[in-house]
């Protein structure tokens, strides 16, 4: 029996947005060779527990899930690139998440389900903790791209690791589906009246 567990919850998006930011990662990889993130599937990380006991978390697991399911699923767009600075001048390129009153406000809902008090910035993370010299090489070819691409997201994944096994990998654990019709369905409205078409973009050289 494992004595203590990592657990981490995540927002995957669909095969066409993992496939681009695929693209852009081993675009990267060519012009500053293998990083961190580099074969990580694109996904919104929410929150991160380390060192819980698994029984524990199997309870808590079964209590948030019918206020998961009460969530409608969300409609995010990925929406150009930025970057975080980290201390020793390291930096971290992402994938923007458009900010909407509509997506403030769902993402303040799942905060509180999951007992989330630290601020929450979604992205997507594709060249994680870079060294400076490595991110001057990149920034500019990120910095003159906007990548624009919609996608809905139905549900929470929740992957867990032995805290302390040798060489530990990440495994899916649990998925919470949210099922409020409700909400899906205004964003069905809005989708049609602005004309959008989830993955209809043609792939294009990157760098």
């Amino acid at each position: 029996m494992r004595m203590y567990e990592d657990y981490l919850m995540l927002l995957s998006p669909p095969e066409t947005v993992k496939q681009e930011i695929a693209r852009y990662k081993k675009a990267s990889a060519k012009l500053i060779g293998d990083f961190k993130s580099m074969d990580s599937p694109a996904h919104i990380s929410i929150m991160h527990m380390e060192r819980q006991k698994p029984f524990m978390e199997d309870r808590s697991m079964q209590m948030m899930e019918s206020s998961l399911a009460a969530l409608p699923p969300v409609l995010l767009h990925v929406d150009g690139f930025n970057y975080f600075p980290h201390l020793h001048n390291k930096m971290t390129i992402y994938a923007h998440i458009r900010s909407t009153p509509s997506v403030e406000q769902w993402f303040r809902h799942l905060k509180a389900v999951l007992k989330i008090k630290k601020t929450l910035l979604p992205h997507i993370t594709i060249a994680r903790n870079i060294p400076e010299d490595d991110f001057n090489i990149l920034w500019p070819n990120f910095r003159q791209r906007h990548m624009v691409e919609p996608f809905w997201i139905n549900e929470l994944k929740v992957k867990k690791r032995e805290t302390f096994g040798y060489s530990p990998k990440w495994e899916d654990f649990k998925t919470f589906r949210f099922k409020n019709p409700i909400g899906f369905e205004h964003q069905i409205d809005t989708l049609i009246k602005k004309h959008i078409q989830p993955g209809n973009q043609n792939q294009i050289n990157l760098f």
